[in-house]
């Protein structure tokens, strides 16, 4: 009956994507077809090759206007749509049969194709029968979560967009979670199996997307495929490990062993990569309410994503992760649960990603994602800006009762408990300057570590004085190394560090006066005798402004303190004229 549409459909250009039918498919669709033979066609005997040309042909039958739409009173034709829509889910599901242990040979525009007809043969068949009556199968609606992050290299920037707008339509107009039928995988397990203790009432979602993330999505699917790499920190039920069992030596993930025994262990490592993306999609679903309730079903998958160390776009996205499950989950709950510490022995290793073991790009990327994941443990606010100008506050007389009034308010409105103290100091110490005295010969990473500083200072608030003995000698080294102006960015970060320093620490800073003033003066000199920073950004000129701006907050705190500036750069200006412009506010002080 399909012969002349199967056959043309094989001779679709590769380059054809819907929503554009080809003519050749629209010419070979027979006439007065019905729903049974459209299932028919979807359930044909077919092998890798033959997937897209199938997809095609269904696509094209739906898209033609011979199909006889006849609705009936036994809900026959509801099945009907309801089985083609689980073959199709079936024929789109984006499995990396390429990937092994040691490389991935996955073709994947294949792959990416397949998605894209699926999800528009799916976004016809559910405009088929009224809103809300059509129930997918859980398979199906895995394989569109699949497609909806456009990064993966199965899916597509139209795909992704396509994937969420079928989804969230479809979970906006879904029947209540009763009417919902089960979902076609092998007995599913309840929440309190899954180790969450809960009472009878809050067993069962408020919603469908809820019931659908909890037991279709976390329960059964995605907790049978991470059983077998879940990492011994944490239990099957989700909570921290009483004893956990040091790693084997030479076990999984460390280059020995069988490679296809690594990828059964983890398929959502290997064949089914998709699997991250769903936990995705989950995680970002999910509200408070629903993660009070069934936090045990997320952490052992979570701690197993950031337990893997390879490849780097894994643990990339796995941070992403953690960050958006940190943000939604209820205050305190991690901390009750012991789960805190957890996750900052899963986090912090990644900030020892340094060069030469780690590549200076890769580590950046990691030390990028891993720092802001850190900070929102230890509840300092992340700004993704860093080049800000900074505020201009005049720090003397009166204005210094005012400052010290902020401080403190800023102090409680934070209200850093001493776990956070705890945390803020193990990222400066054994995070930031760690980093940055190991790898201080790439300057991209130095000016990395620079913007993460400032942004500690001004979250911390005075908590930040404590670190002054290993900040301000940083900015030194910084500003002060004669070859710095061959990369003026850092240059400009380090100043602009400098200047957090003095709004937020001003109490502390006039201790560190002279050693200021030298840091200025000697970046300045070194700025004035480069020509070539000149044609660079930030260029001469705004290095020179930051300077001078700086050199303005600094006689402002020693104006308030009563000590004299000018005193201590009038002999510097006399030796070096060039300097004038920098000392300008001190002798007008």
């Amino acid at each position: 009956m399909f012969e002349q549409l199967l056959k043309a459909s094989r001779d679709v250009d590769d380059a054809s994507l819907p929503p554009d039918t080809p003519q050749l498919l629209l010419k070979a669709v027979p006439d007065e077809l019905s729903l049974d033979d459209v299932r028919s066609l979807a359930a044909e005997p077919h092998d890798g090759s033959d997937t897209t040309t199938l997809l095609w042909a269904v696509y094209a039958v739906l898209k033609s206007n011979k199909l006889g739409m006849q609705h009936d009173d036994d809900g026959k034709y509801k099945v009907a749509i309801e089985e083609i829509s689980l073959q199709i889910g079936q024929m789109m599901e984006p499995v990396c049969s390429g990937a092994a242990f040691d490389e991935d040979i996955t073709d994947y525009p294949p792959l990416s194709r397949n998605g894209l007809l699926g999800l528009h043969i799916l976004r016809l068949l559910i405009a088929l029968i009224p809103c809300g009556s059509l129930v997918l199968p859980s398979r199906t609606l895995l394989s569109v979560i699949a497609f909806t992050n456009r990064n993966d290299p199965w899916a597509s920037g139209c795909g992704a967009e396509l994937a969420r707008s079928l989804l969230s339509d479809y979970f906006q107009n879904a029947s209540p979670p009763q009417a919902v039928k089960p979902a076609p995988f092998s007995n599913l397990r309840s929440i309190r199996d899954a180790g969450a203790e809960r009472k009878p009432s809050e067993t069962v979602p408020k919603t469908e997307r809820a019931r659908f993330i909890t037991e279709d999505v976390l329960t059964d699917f995605l907790r049978p495929m991470f059983a077998k790499s879940r990492p011994a920190t944490v239990t099957a039920s989700g909570r921290p490990a009483a004893f956990p069992e040091p790693p084997p030596r030479y076990g999984q993930g460390q280059g020995f062993g069988d490679g296809e025994d690594m990828i059964n262990a983890k398929p959502w490592k290997y064949t089914r990569q998709y699997a991250v993306t769903v936990f995705e999609w989950a995680v970002e679903n999910t509200d408070t309410d629903l993660l009070q309730q069934n936090w045990p079903l997320y952490t052992p998958i979570l701690l197993t994503l950031l337990d893997e160390s390879q490849p780097t776009s894994l643990k990339l996205r796995s941070l992403s992760i953690f960050r958006s499950f940190w943000k939604r989950c209820p205050g305190g709950l991690l901390s009750r649960t012991g789960l805190a510490d957890v996750f900052e022995q899963a986090v912090f290793p990644t900030v020892l990603s340094l060069p030469s073991l780690t590549p200076e790009a890769e580590s950046r990327a990691l030390l990028g994602a891993a720092y802001p994941a850190l900070f929102d443990m230890a509840n300092v606010e992340y700004s993704g800006s860093v080049n800000k100008e900074s505020e201009d506050e005049h720090v003397g007389g009166e204005g210094t009762n005012d400052q010290t009034a902020r401080d403190e308010r800023g102090l409680r409105s934070k209200g850093f408990s001493e776990t956070q103290r705890k945390l803020l100091d193990k990222i400066v110490r054994e995070g930031i300057m760690t980093g940055y005295h190991h790898a201080k010969e790439h300057i991209q990473l130095v000016d990395f570590f620079c913007q993460m500083l400032r942004r500690l200072v001004d979250g911390m608030g005075i908590l930040s004085v404590k670190y002054l003995k290993d900040i301000i000698p940083m900015i030194s080294e910084i500003l002060v190394d004669p070859f710095g102006t061959q990369h003026p960015p850092t240059l400009l970060s380090a100043i602009h560090l400098l200047q957090a320093v003095l709004q937020t620490c001003w109490p502390r800073v006039p201790h560190y006066c002279n050693e200021i003033i030298k840091i200025t003066m000697l970046a300045w000199l070194n700025i004035e005798e480069d020509d070539s920073i000149s044609t660079k950004e930030p260029t001469k000129t705004e290095l020179k402004r930051q300077l001078t701006r700086t050199v303005e907050v600094l006689s402002a705190i020693t104006t308030a303190v009563k000590l004299d500036m000018a005193d201590r750069v009038r002999p510097l200006v006399a030796k070096d004229p060039q300097l004038r412009h920098l000392f300008t506010s001190c002798e007008a002080s």
